[in-house]
């Protein structure tokens, strides 16, 4: 092919060609149908050709076709117009072979590159089938390589992108490109396949001083179905692999070191949320991408070499043109706002469509009661009371004292020290150092966080009422707030700790509330047993694998300061299988026996996972001295608060206080007067409070051959069970007392719902004390 001499500069399109489907007409009437004066078409076919040569030259006169050999990806493909296309003036239009033109599209661009001085140009890209819905306008890529598509997933095009911009790089779909810039920076990488390229390219073209612009005046209509008609060429290793890659070969010698700390921390960070999220392949590809650096710094440092010569412009203005931050968190955050409600049988998800705004009100109620109680803490610092020990002054001491082998304990011996250590000290040094302020934050944020997780556990009632209910009950309990008076570290870990554990649990075992009949099956008959009982699902393995890490995640953070809470994860689990086994279910015995041995494993195994992650601090726990370790140092004598002192959460002295035992008559009418599912939950709510109960009763007078946990621990569960049973009765009274015939349940259900605000007096009036 040769240049025309006309006066407009010439333009070839340049499109890689491999097996397109019945869509590729239409892409070729877009090429036909452009107005520019001086266009050459270069179609490129990989594979075999077929009747393609035919169909391209009816549909485009004139255009030139060549075959390549192999498979080479489409860089490696695209880079043959190098050396069939002489001469360096006019355009490299790069198309995909599934992009179609709109009419005018590439005499825009080239308006558009002479107008703004532009090196590489995009249009506006808008998907195939709805060409009123963006799909690209432009990409934003952070100094890790990591691309934001800078729109929100079905975003309508309503003219709020067209404004002409510079961006840091435009899809390989449609890209314009200098020819002599193109042959300059040496033209795609032919080592990048198929993802990766576009960043690629661009960013070598900043490293020249060549502007980006996305001009969405241009239009044109993509399929993006890469994944669907070659799934091999999406490999999230390779992708991830190309872009370690092209941000360790490209970016400056200066920034590299603090980007390649950024980069391995970054990735360490993504690893563990994978983990937790379930997705190991993610996990898996980023791992291996940054254990790959070193078999192939040597190649990234050749590669270095050689692209020195293009850098013309310094490094920190490619700096400023990256994205701040991480490009892969406000896609997130993008999509996480923006993501539509499935239609299936989460109750949580139907609950925020309708749930108005008590929830709202419930937790500003309950957070301004907490800062209100905590007001002394906040203002003059935790106390050095009970358990309540000042943290060093400096994390890089907790670290030096943990890897030591010299335990300060007591009289001082060489044991391992406790995991906790560690995570303070990490906590340490994202605080900057200010101790504490960070055992101040820590204090008080045991107590939100088992806000927040009677709040997720609470998302299995599909009304707002039942989860306000638990809520408030679970915050209005006198055990908090008599744990923070006492200084009972350990026990306030376990009171945020628990309802996190029995709310994962849950998930694990399929435990369903709300069963409506016609999200599992149209007929009638289902229809009718479905509210009767309840339902167990099958989770996805991905969704297994992802709850029991944040389940293990939860244990092992609250063992590393607490070790009786591997007991009360083991008792929880015990009384939750006991009661689901008891209760019954969709589908039988087969159902309810499944659910009961899947809470009982994951309880043991994530107690197993935390023993592991605290070693060698967890083998420590195993000697003679073991159980004291465990449970905490032996009373004298049997502690003999009784039983009306243990009921009321700890809370001594008369007046109102004798108002907080109101809070059991829930859990004594939610059995009575709950049907379905409701009735289950109730169930599970009587044996945490009894099963609990009873050991508290039973070690309190002496009478186990083991002794327990101090109390404040073992009551964290049945604060928990408390809370349940508030919320069961609440729902309860609408679906079953409210819509049936008149008995003894509507006034037992009233009477449960007064006693519930009755109890709450106590530990509401409590935080105005401080």
């Amino acid at each position: 092919m040769e240049p025309t001499g006309s006066l407009a500069p010439p333009v070839v399109v340049v499109m890689v060609v491999h097996e397109p489907g019945d869509w590729f007409p239409a892409v070729l009437a877009g090429v036909a149908a452009q107005d520019y004066g001086n266009l050459k078409s270069l179609f490129l076919l990989v594979g075999e050709p077929g009747e393609l040569p035919a169909l391209i030259r009816e549909k485009v006169p004139n255009a030139f076709v060549r075959a390549v050999a192999g498979n080479p990806g489409f860089g490696a493909a695209a880079n043959e117009v190098l050396r069939l296309v002489e001469g360096e003036n006019g355009f490299f239009c790069f198309l995909h072979d599934d992009v179609a033109l709109d009419a005018g599209a590439i005499r825009t661009l080239v308006e558009e590159v002479y107008r703004s001085n532009g090196g590489i140009v995009g249009p506006k890209l808008v998907e195939w089938d709805r060409p009123r819905v963006l799909q690209h306008v432009g990409l934003a890529v952070d100094r890790f390589g990591e691309v934001d598509a800078l729109i929100e997933p079905g975003e309508l095009d309503q003219e709020q992108h067209d404004a002409v911009r510079d961006v840091f790089a435009v899809p390989t779909a449609c890209m314009m490109v200098r020819a002599d810039l193109f042959r300059a920076i040496g033209g795609f990488d032919p080592t990048i396949e198929y993802v990766g390229d576009d960043v690629d390219l661009c960013w070598r073209a900043h490293l020249g001083g060549a502007r980006v612009l996305v001009v969405p005046a241009a239009r044109a209509r993509h399929r993006e179905a890469l994944a669907t008609r070659n799934p091999d060429a999406v490999s999230l290793t390779r992708a991830t692999r190309t872009r370690v890659r092209t941000v360790l070969s490209l970016t400056g010698g200066k920034r590299l070191p603090v980007v390649m700390v950024q980069l391995l921390l970054m990735t360490l960070t993504e690893s563990i949320v994978f983990l937790f999220t379930g997705r190991l392949r993610l996990m898996l590809a980023s791992l291996g991408s940054v254990i790959g650096i070193v078999p192939r710094f040597p190649s990234y440092f050749a590669r270095r070499r050689s692209v020195a010569r293009l850098r013309n412009v310094p490094d920190r203005e490619i700096a400023g043109l990256q994205l701040r931050g991480s490009a892969r968190f406000a896609s997130y955050m993008r999509s996480r706002d923006t993501r539509s409600v499935e239609a299936d049988f989460t109750n949580e998800r139907r609950w925020r469509q309708t749930a108005g705004s008590a929830p709202a009100l419930a937790w500003l109620a309950v957070s301004l009661l907490a800062l209100i109680g905590s007001r002394d803490l906040i203002t003059g610092g935790v106390p050095r009371f009970g358990q309540f020990m000042a943290f060093p002054d400096s994390p890089a001491d907790l670290l030096t004292n943990y890897i030591s082998g010299w335990s300060g304990h007591g009289l001082g011996s060489t044991s391992p020290n406790p995991t906790g250590l560690v995570l303070i000290a990490v906590a340490g040094f994202a605080s900057f150092a200010n101790m504490a302020a960070l055992q101040t934050v820590c204090v008080i944020g045991l107590l939100f966080a088992g806000y927040l997780g009677m709040w997720r556990l609470s998302s299995l009632f599909p009304t707002a009422r039942a989860r306000v209910a638990a809520l408030v009950v679970y915050a209005a309990v006198p055990l908090p707030g008599e744990l923070l008076a006492t200084g009972r570290w350990g026990a306030l870990t376990c009171y945020a700790a628990t309802p996190w554990a029995v709310h994962l649990l849950r998930r694990l075992a399929g435990i369903e509330s709300l069963m409506a009949a016609s999200s599992y099956s149209s007929s009638s008959s289902s229809s009718a047993v479905g509210e009767d009982v309840e339902h167990y699902s099958q989770p996805t393995t991905r969704k297994i694998v992802r709850w029991f890490a944040q389940l293990s995640l939860v244990t092992a953070v609250a063992f590393a300061f607490t070790p009786s809470f591997a007991l009360v994860l083991a008792g929880v689990g015990a009384m939750l299988a006991l009661a689901t086994l008891l209760v019954g279910g969709e589908g039988g015995q087969g159902g309810n026996l499944r659910a009961a041995s899947t809470i009982a494993v994951a309880s043991v195994g994530a107690v197993v996972v935390a023993v592991v992650a605290n070693l060698p601090w967890a083998a420590s726990l195993t000697g003679s001295d073991g159980w004291t370790a465990v449970v905490g140092v032996p009373a004298a004598s049997a502690r003999s608060l009784g039983v009306n002192h243990l009921a009321r959460f700890l809370n001594g002295g008369g007046g109102l206080n004798v108002f907080s035992l109101f809070l059991f008559l829930p859990v004594v009418a939610a059995p009575l007067i709950a049907r379905a599912w409701r009735f289950a939950w109730a169930a599970r709510a009587c044996a945490l409070v009894g099963g609990f109960g009873i050991l508290l009763v039973l070690d309190d007078r002496n009478r186990l051959p083991w002794r327990m946990p101090e109390p404040g621990v073992l009551l964290a569960p049945v604060a928990v069970g408390v809370a349940l049973a508030a919320a069961v009765a609440v729902a309860a009274l609408r679906e079953d007392v409210l819509s049936g015939s008149f008995g003894w349940r509507q006034p037992l259900g009233l009477v449960a719902t007064v006693a519930i605000v009755i109890g709450i007096v106590p530990g509401t009036l409590s935080v105005f004390n401080g």
